[in-house]
């Protein structure tokens, strides 16, 4: 089908009308420019995006884009996935030989702590309940917020997306060649593991679990999973064409994830069953951000896309210039940032149609 179509298969817009595309130009708001390659998808917390880009993490105004205090760690580059907001507090991990935690006081950029882990940190940190997870070359790690010491390692196994925190446990990919590779729940307190869970295929480690009504959503593999969050027992398993690592997101019923065979897929979260998936021009390997009945994600072919949530038709299609990110959505702006170092902030489209005859 031609480019900008509605390509959702499975479930159609309904009517005679034709949904309204806001112009290229009415949707930047904003664009900055690091310098640096790579960018990470943006955290936004009370009117400031923090994102890192290169050996910096920026501090933007959320409004204008304009800069108003940057951190260098003095290393190659910060962990490549996105800093986290918690409080007045901005926590991310670096990926130097000794794997540095940071705090950060979010109005100033002030250091309030750091801490070695041992090894390259590797994963997005969670905060939850006064403690900071991390994954690093060596396992998982939890810090006191606070302070930045070290409360328990769970060692054994590379982790490398971001650890998901819900109703006292954490749960986290762990991968590398080791025998104990799969998702892990353990305990936020102590650190215990409580059960495993492997697909025996393939493992892709670099996605973030997502936590919903009692249950785990994960890629691994080609696949989208389901899991029991009490006892490690699958649920479901929805297979795609090509390998999944972006993570998945779940709203209203659905979960939301893009596959390497440049589809993005609407799921249903009870039953596995595909509801709904729309044709990319290129992997989508970026998470979808999922807000106001919309998702946004971004493709290998350097356009950002959002689609209707409940049925997969196209809203808009940005061209972004290069490969796109994982998207972040607050008060209706879309942050996104690309791989040669620009973070975008982007009016989002309307849901409604706009009717044009019969």
């Amino acid at each position: 089908m031609p480019v900008g179509s509605d390509r959702a298969h499975g479930v159609g817009t309904g009517g005679n009308g034709v949904r309204r595309m806001v112009s290229l130009e009415s949707r930047e708001r904003w664009r900055f420019a690091s310098g640096h390659g790579g960018m990470s998808r943006p955290a936004v917390a009370d009117g400031v995006v923090h994102v890192s880009s290169g050996p910096e993490l920026y501090a933007l105004d959320a409004a204008t884009g304009q800069q108003r205090w940057s951190f260098v760690t003095g290393h190659d580059r910060i962990s490549p996935l996105a800093p986290v907001v918690a409080g007045s507090v901005v926590h991310f991990g670096s990926d130097d030989a000794m794997g540095v935690v940071y705090a950060l006081d979010a109005p100033t950029g002030r250091q309030l702590w750091k801490a070695g882990t041992g090894a390259p940190v590797s994963s997005r940190a969670a905060v939850a309940d006064g403690m900071v997870y991390i994954g690093n070359g060596n396992g998982l790690r939890a810090l006191d917020a606070t302070t930045g010491e070290q409360r328990w390692e769970l060692t054994g196994g590379e982790v490398l997306g971001c650890p998901a925190v819900a109703d006292g446990v954490v749960y986290a990919h762990v991968g590398g060649e080791r025998d104990n590779k799969g998702l892990h729940a353990v305990d936020a307190a102590t650190g215990e593991r409580r059960w495993r869970f492997t697909t025996g295929r393939e493992w892709n480690e670099a996605s973030v679990p997502a936590v919903s009504g009692g249950t785990v959503f994960l890629s691994s593999g080609s696949s989208l999973y389901a899991v029991d969050a009490h006892d490690g027992r699958r649920k479901w398993e929805c297979r795609t064409g090509h390998y999944v690592t972006a993570s998945p997101a779940v709203a209203d019923g659905l979960v939301h994830c893009g596959s390497w065979d440049n589809h993005h897929y609407a799921v249903d979260a009870a039953t596995g069953e595909p509801r709904w998936r729309f044709a990319a021009d290129g992997a989508v390997a970026s998470s979808a951000a999922v807000a106001d009945g919309l998702v946004h994600f971004g493709s290998w072919d350097h356009h950002l896309y959002t689609v209707d949530a409940a049925t997969g038709a196209l809203r808009g299609k940005f061209p972004a210039g290069h490969r796109v990110g994982s998207p972040t959505v607050v008060d209706g702006v879309v942050y996104v940032g690309t791989l040669n170092g620009h973070l975008l902030a982007l009016r989002s489209p309307t849901t409604e149609p706009e009717r044009t005859g019969d």
